[in-house]
């Protein structure tokens, strides 16, 4: 196996989040009378809560931040995740680097409860060696940050390592920490965003018949 400990992006390289997002976002925003019309052609996965307000809303405030992250918490975290699924390949892809005697990881910018409510589901609490969102501590971290705290703390050599992701962001956490990058296709990023990456797949079984031989 090429590398030991596999750090991987949640929405988007691990399970297709988007649908469920989206509905709690959209139940959120009708809640509090926000203007939806624009809403599909600027919301996008990827970015943090409060980022994607800013970017939804000329007139966004701190407070309207606040706001609309309390309505949409609750709605997605209890929904269940009816529509999330992990992306194909992927089950049979964490299975085969465990197998092979390497370690997986999440890291994302994903809240802490929804990515802890996910990872239930699917089992992934019991099987990842570790998972950790950006609020998984007292301090928030970017995520080129969060790798760098994550590699130091569990004493991992940035060369026996490999950041997975859809975007761009994804790309650059590993390119700053000098980790080996895996950039996917089949997520919510674009080709383009992910063409400077070590390593592009189209498909999550492509990564296991490359790198796991």
């Amino acid at each position: 196996m090429k590398y030991k400990h596999w750090f991987f992006d949640l929405d988007g390289t691990l399970a297709r989040t988007g649908e469920d997002i989206v509905v709690a976002w959209k139940g959120a925003l009708q809640a509090m009378g926000r203007d939806l019309t624009n809403f599909d052609k600027v919301f996008k996965i990827g970015p943090t809560l409060e980022k994607i307000v800013y970017e939804l809303y000329d007139d966004a405030t701190p407070q309207l931040v606040e706001d609309l992250m309390a309505k949409f918490k609750p709605l997605y975290d209890e929904s269940g995740f009816p529509n999330t699924v992990p992306y194909a390949g992927i089950p049979e892809l964490l299975a085969a680097i465990r197998a092979a005697g390497g370690k997986c990881y999440i890291v994302t910018n994903k809240r802490h409860r929804a990515t802890q409510l996910i990872a239930k589901k699917f089992g992934w609490d019991r099987t990842m060696d570790g998972i950790w969102s950006y609020d998984s501590f007292e301090t928030k971290y970017k995520k080129p940050e969060l790798l760098a705290k994550l590699l130091t703390e569990l004493k991992v050599d940035a060369a026996d390592a490999v950041m997975v992701g859809d975007t761009k962001g994804d790309v650059e956490t590993g390119k700053a920490n000098k980790t080996a990058t895996i950039g996917v296709t089949y997520g919510y990023g674009t080709s383009e965003e992910v063409a400077s990456a070590d390593y592009v797949f189209s498909a999550a079984g492509d990564i296991a018949k490359n790198l796991l031989i």
